[in-house]
């Protein structure tokens, strides 16, 4: 490699590449979708919570407010083809991986099936 060459962390895009970004999902604190999300900001409501159920407030450095994805330990097992056993096991964020995943591809207009 080039000494003189820096690593460049951005992707050049040829003008004449077309990226489409046509599909977007998301959950935030207390929103299970970007829609309700949106709502939520318009009408100024409070995101965060005191409750601490999901993590002890004794942790070091726990912030006294947090904001808190809603159902993280749902997913349709079944639909995505995985066995209970696995299901059960699986990381909150590879179930809203695959969750968000499928409802960016719907929101994009493709029918998957």
């Amino acid at each position: 490699m080039d000494k003189n060459k820096r690593f460049n962390p951005y992707v050049s895009v040829d003008a004449e590449e077309e990226i489409v970004i046509s599909g977007i999902a998301g959950r935030f604190p207390n929103s299970n979708n970007i829609k309700e999300y949106q709502e939520n900001i318009f009408n100024k409501m409070d995101l965060g919570s005191d409750d601490h159920q999901r993590w002890t407030n004794y942790i070091y450095e726990m912030p006294p407010r947090i904001g808190k994805i809603n159902n993280i330990q749902k997913l349709d097992a079944g639909f995505f083809n995985i066995p209970a056993s696995e299901a059960h096991v699986l990381d909150p964020g590879i179930r809203m991986l695959l969750e968000h995943t499928y409802e960016a591809i719907i929101d994009a207009g493709v029918n998957p099936a």
